[in-house]
């Protein structure tokens, strides 16, 4: 109930000042052109807009927001504010859907898959097996095909902003590797409460189980599981390496996150609004996917001087069981296809 009356009052602020905000064009601003000047034609009503995330103040996505806050009030000479609400401290991820289903002026950092059931399409790109790296997740979204997932989820009333949050890929440490799909068998290990996840891991033949991030280590403690779904930056930031030290190499799905608005709230905007606020994120996307690159190896290096052990595997194998389950969306076909030009031309 405590939660439910926060969520409520932060709300009720969001709608309060989404009634400042300026009707402007409707364009959807899913692309990310060159930086244009600092607003300067469109209207000076104030514009109040909130960004809900789960990652902790010290992260360096914040650090990345925040670096992209100040550039947004600058280059809107002080129009567009944008506050923050890091570590789930604007309420559940749920809370943050209805919010955004509501109208409510808020930017949702979440996974594609969180918007399965208002648009079944953007799970695909949250599939097992599908990337072979998360700068891949990144070039995807300068695609054709992302200008059309961006078409689908406007009609369905949600709007991906192009910009993700990209921290590599997700492995699976635990009590012991999991090499083979043999080993791997009723493995039973924590995974985002999504289709996309549990799927995954349910065509190798293991027993994933949903739950939040902040279930994890406690469950882990418990013996209610004996793995996780991590990537090496959250096994480093987590410390989960303390309790279980054998990380398989399964690279199976990127860690990304993107940033989602209610689409008639996003159009409310200004254009020239709009083209600065998705620029700054966008850059603060990429400059995170940088950062994630630059560290994971020093990362890896201090687990490795703790005692982890890393194992590489056969990746085929594995996806031999679960490699096909993306073509159940419409646009699986297509995204297979799209990633398959992208490797041909970085070659």
């Amino acid at each position: 109930m405590k939660n439910m009356k926060k969520f409520l009052s932060l709300a009720l602020a969001l709608v309060m000042a989404s009634s400042l905000v300026a009707c402007g064009s409707t364009g959807t601003g899913n692309g990310s052109a060159s930086k244009s000047d600092a607003a300067s034609s469109t209207s000076t009503e104030p514009i109040t807009i909130s960004i809900s995330h789960s990652y902790t103040e010290l992260d360096q996505v914040s650090v990345e927001l925040n670096t992209a806050a100040e550039n947004i009030k600058e280059r809107t000479n002080g129009v567009v504010t944008v506050n923050l609400y890091p570590n789930n401290t604007f309420g559940s991820l749920t809370d943050g859907v209805e919010a955004v289903t509501a109208g409510s002026p808020l930017l949702l950092m979440a996974a594609y898959s969180q918007w399965e059931d208002l648009c079944y399409d953007a799970s695909a790109l949250q599939c097992g097996f599908v990337f072979e790296s998360g700068q891949e997740f990144l070039d995807v979204m300068q695609s054709d095909l992302f200008t059309t997932l961006v078409g689908k989820m406007d009609a369905a009333g949600v709007h991906p902003l192009n910009c993700a949050f990209v921290g590599g890929m997700r492995q699976v440490i635990g009590k012991k590797p999991y090499t083979t799909p043999e080993a791997i068998k009723g493995l039973k290990l924590r995974v985002p409460n999504s289709t996309t996840y549990l799927e995954c891991f349910e065509a190798l033949g293991a027993s994933p189980i949903g739950m939040a991030a902040s279930e994890q280590m406690s469950a882990l403690s418990a013996g209610t599981i004996d793995a996780l779904d991590q990537s090496i930056s959250l096994m480093y930031s987590t410390k989960s390496y303390e309790m279980v030290n054998q990380v398989t190499m399964l690279n199976q799905q990127p860690l990304a996150d993107a940033l989602f608005c209610n689409a008639e709230w996003w159009n409310s905007i200004p254009e020239e609004y709009r083209t600065i606020i998705e620029e700054e994120l966008h850059d603060a996307g990429i400059r995170y996917n940088e950062y994630s690159v630059e560290n994971e190896g020093t990362m890896r290096k201090e687990m490795e001087a703790a005692g982890v052990e890393f194992h590489d595997v056969d990746r085929e194998a594995f996806m031999e069981l679960g490699g096909d389950l993306v073509l159940k969306y419409s646009i699986g076909q297509e995204l297979l296809d799209t990633l398959a030009e992208i490797r041909a031309n970085a070659n």
